[in-house]
């Protein structure tokens, strides 16, 4: 039946831009899950400082992010299902509506079969033709009952086992749906509890004014110093670049390569968390002042290795206080910036690899958590790394 044929077709095609978004939110709910573990085990080590800090706040401002994210792509998940299930029960109901009707169908072509059941009563049919055009239509009209005969039975059972298939398929969705509602119910009571805990820390830290004010303006000296280095290299290259023989093929490929990249490059450290975005942004505890970041803060493990997102030659590298190492990287036209690193593994004209370790993330002794900066730059406009790394 051509009903039946529109209905695999619909069964193949109409469900796959929805099971894809389920997977790609099921993946989205994973690694978010992933970031939340990390980010809870940042916050432990964190916590073993009864002293409420700046970079434990920014945790937990991370972590209620991650949070919220999670909570909507299930809620997301949640409304699809739940549209899913109703287009199953419409689709079960219709399938079983059309098995009805094939088994009517079917009982009546087994009644003309049995009324004229004989081999005699065949012939005699075929013979009682005026003509043998006459007797030759009726042996085809003959077989041609047969043959529907057998498609409406295998029509049957088709029909059957697609209802049997859709029901399956319903009750897992229904299962998967009453999980999802359970795992958002506990989200929802840890978001809670998070929110608490950000709460306090703020109340905790806006007794510390003068000391967060000192280390605001200890972080803008330490960024006027990177600044100025970053600067004075890409001054001090932009006369080279002149000569178009330093503009050669293997500097051209890397910059091809590294913005054919974008959105793709892999993170410094193999864990990681940003805990301080790219661009100017509100104190979060100080009212009315502003923090500026040129790239971005990444909290990740102990000693955490850090490597070169892509690569390329080591260009600088030059001690800033209060943000310990950082080591410059070019990429063709590009610029990549690790700081806040020690235990440097390279040197000035070093031609690094992709994924090859420049140092170490500086560890805060009191808290055990590693903390570094990323920067990205095209030449000398800033970029905002987040733009391209895996996300």
């Amino acid at each position: 039946m051509k009903f039946i044929s529109f209905l695999f077709f619909l069964l193949a095609i109409a469900p796959l831009s929805f099971t894809q978004t389920l997977k790609e939110l099921e993946l989205s709910k994973q690694k978010t899950e992933k970031e939340l573990q990390f980010s809870t085990q940042l916050l432990e080590k964190t916590q073993k400082d009864r002293v409420q800090s700046l970079n434990q706040l920014k945790i937990l401002s991370s972590q209620l992010k991650l949070r919220n994210r999670l909570i909507s792509d299930t809620q997301i998940q949640i409304l699809l299902l739940e549209n899913q299930i109703e287009d199953k029960t419409l689709l079960i109901n219709s399938l079983n509506k059309d098995l009805q009707n094939l088994k009517k169908e079917y009982s009546k072509l087994i009644l003309f079969a049995w009324r004229n059941k004989s081999d005699m009563e065949i012939l005699v049919f075929l013979f009682a033709s005026e003509d043998f055009n006459q007797a030759y239509r009726r042996l085809r009209f003959y077989q041609q009952i047969v043959k529907f005969r057998a498609k409406q039975a295998q029509d049957i059972v088709t029909t059957q086992q697609m209802i049997a298939s859709e029901l399956k398929s319903l009750q897992e969705n229904i299962k998967t749906l009453e999980s999802s509602k359970q795992s958002k119910a506990v989200e929802v009571s840890k978001l809670l509890q998070e929110e608490n805990k950000y709460q306090k820390s703020i109340v905790s830290l806006k007794q510390k004014e003068g000391q967060l004010r000192a280390e605001i303006e200890e972080r803008k000296k330490s960024m006027a110093l990177l600044d100025k280095a970053i600067a004075d290299l890409i001054a001090e290259e932009a006369k080279k670049l002149t000569d178009t023989k330093v503009r050669d093929g293997r500097y051209l490929k890397l910059s091809a390569g590294f913005e054919g990249n974008k959105g793709k490059l892999p993170w410094p450290t193999s864990k990681g968390l940003i805990t301080s975005s790219f661009g100017e942004h509100n104190h979060p505890v100080l009212k009315g002042v502003k923090i500026k970041n040129n790239g971005v803060d990444i909290s990740t493990d102990e000693k955490a290795s850090v490597k070169s997102i892509y690569e390329g030659e080591v260009k600088k590298i030059v001690t800033i206080p209060g943000s310990n190492i950082a080591v410059l990287i070019r990429h063709g036209d590009y610029l990549t910036v690790y700081s806040n690193i020690t235990m440097v593994k390279v040197k000035v004209g070093d031609m690094v690899k992709s994924l090859q370790q420049i140092g170490q993330a500086y560890t805060d002794p009191s808290t055990g958590k590693g903390t570094y900066n990323l920067q990205i730059w095209h030449e000398s406009k800033i970029q905002n790394p987040a733009d391209w790394i895996l996300p």
